[in-house]
């Protein structure tokens, strides 16, 4: 684990004299879609009480749904993978796809670590938010700018930020390993997707404040 965080050359190194396996990558994304899940159901719990008494027959459906967005991790891990696959191709890297899954696996640790903060402040900052107004629209604005202005939101998504910069380091020499490429190459490759990502997150941050 010390190495995954703080050397991944050397734990990519490591790995690459072994056999494909996907038995840590699957519980690592497992691990992601179960704190999703659950962050979903305590949303869920909170917009229950803007539901009229007929809407809580909707709950189980709801629940459904939280499940199947909590498991479509399994499927983001995929496509993300299948993005770096095809951009790392620009540079006539070489390795295996489903090497490279295994490997870009390993990069959602540090996500755990920002899932598993962002479940505990939602948990203590929910039961804080005042329901407002029962209209769904009024209601999801009051809660964002709730979030938004509390110090302790604003903390947590800081860090989640940090840990997905953690992760594209991860990435980085996940691809360095796995396709063969140049440490240069794997940034761009990474760069990329990650960019876009982190300039969403960003600018939501900042929307959210202002």
């Amino acid at each position: 684990m010390k190495d995954l965080l703080f050397n991944p050359s050397l734990f990519f190194s490591e790995k690459s004299k072994n056999e494909v396996s996907f038995k840590y990558p699957v519980l690592i994304v497992l691990v992601n879609a179960i704190l999703l899940i659950g962050l979903s159901i305590l949303i869920m719990n909170k917009v229950k009480e803007i539901l009229p008494l007929d809407g809580n027959s909707f709950m189980p459906y709801i629940m459904i749904v939280s499940v199947i967005m909590g498991f479509g991790t399994f499927v983001y891990w995929i496509l993300f993978t299948g993005i770096l696959y095809l951009i790392s191709s620009l540079f006539n890297s070489e390795g295996s796809f489903k090497r490279t899954l295994e490997f870009v696996g390993y990069g959602f640790v540090p996500q755990i670590f920002g899932g598993i903060v962002n479940f505990f402040v939602m948990y203590y900052l929910l039961p804080l938010v005042p329901i407002l107004s029962q209209n769904p629209q009024l209601f999801s604005e009051s809660f964002s700018q709730a979030l938004a202005n509390n110090p302790l939101s604003f903390a947590a998504e800081i860090f989640v930020i940090l840990c997905f910069l953690l992760s594209a380091n991860i990435w980085t020499f996940a691809l360095v390993h796995a396709r063969n490429m140049s440490t240069k190459n794997a940034i761009l490759t990474v760069g990329v997707p990650v960019g876009l990502n982190l300039a969403y997150q960003i600018y939501s941050l900042i929307g959210g404040l202002t």
